[in-house]
Formats: C-alpha cells, structure tokens, sequence
C-alpha cells in the first residue's frame, strides 16, 4: 500500500517535472506559443508567481510555505489513516499532494511556477500538469466522498469519533 502510494505519487510529479523540462524551452524558443490541437489546445509558456486566475501575484514565498504545509499534512493524514482510507480517496489525496508538490519545486528552485497549457476554446488561465493533478485530486475526493459508500463511511467515521469524545466529556462532566 505504502509503496504503491509512493510510486504513483514519484510518477505524478516526474510526469509534471518531465513535460515542464521538455515542452517549455520548445515553447520559449517558438517565441512563447505553439498551437497544439488547432481551435482546442495550445502550448504557451508563463511565468506565475501566484496562483490561478491571477491571484496572490509575486506571492511565491508565502505560496511555497502554504504548499509546503499542505503536503506535510497530506502526507500526514495518508499514513494516519492508511488503513481504513479507501483506495479512490487516497489516490484522490496523492494526486493533489502530486501536484502541490510539482508546483513547489519551481517555487523553491525557479522563483515562478512554469505553466504552459492553454485551452483556445474557452477563456481561462494557463496550467500545467500539476494544476491538472490538483484539480482532478479534489473533484476525485468530493466524488468519493459523497457518492461512494465507503467515501461517506470514512467521511461519517470522524464525526463519530467527535461524537463519541463529545459523549465521554459529557458523561465526565456529570
């Protein structure tokens, strides 16, 4: 369980790592933009120091602590309840650890994260693989979570056990 966590999250991250390496300097020396499926997708390179839309711009430092601290929770929180976590909520929680964690290599080494996707049909911001790990980690979690059964079930499990603590300190109470 421990390893195979570990090798799909080494893949995500190499993966984000890899296609950062290879495709942005292709990108940068075609003068910034390359089409890559016509009128659906295309390459363009960017330099972000802040988040999605535009925001917290120039906040690489603060960005970098709060990715930091997230993935030592993530990471945390997986080894915690490793076993009882259901297979679909972990994978969900590697994925976005994956890409939190892409994203902070080129903040700690770059400055800047690289992004270079870019969708031609609908206005929205440039990412990178990492920004697509985080992003189908989360919807793979509130799908687990509410439309599984064993996602609810570990979901319903940590409010049982504050309920559970709730009744103890009451019955100490009286």
């Amino acid at each position: 369980m421990i390893i195979g966590s570990a090798l799909i999250f080494i893949v995500l991250v190499a993966a984000d790592l890899l296609t950062k390496a290879l495709i942005c300097p292709e990108v940068r020396a075609a003068g910034g933009t390359m089409r890559f499926i016509p009128h659906i997708l295309r390459f363009e390179y960017t330099e972000n120091t802040g988040m999605a839309w535009g925001l917290f711009k120039n906040g690489t430092l603060v960005l970098a602590v709060v990715s930091a601290l997230c993935c030592v929770l993530i990471v945390f929180f997986i080894v915690k309840y490793r076993k009882r976590m259901p297979t679909l909520i972990r994978l969900a929680l590697l994925m976005v650890l994956a890409g939190a964690f892409g994203n902070l290599v080129d903040r700690v080494f770059l400055g800047y994260v690289r992004d270079f996707l870019a969708f031609d049909f609908i206005e929205f911001p440039i990412f990178n693989f990492a920004d697509s790990c985080v992003t189908i980690g989360a919807m793979l979690m509130g799908f687990g979570l509410v439309f599984t059964k064993k996602g609810r079930a570990f979901f319903a499990s940590f409010d049982e056990k504050t309920t559970v603590k709730e009744q103890k300190t009451r019955e100490s109470d009286e």
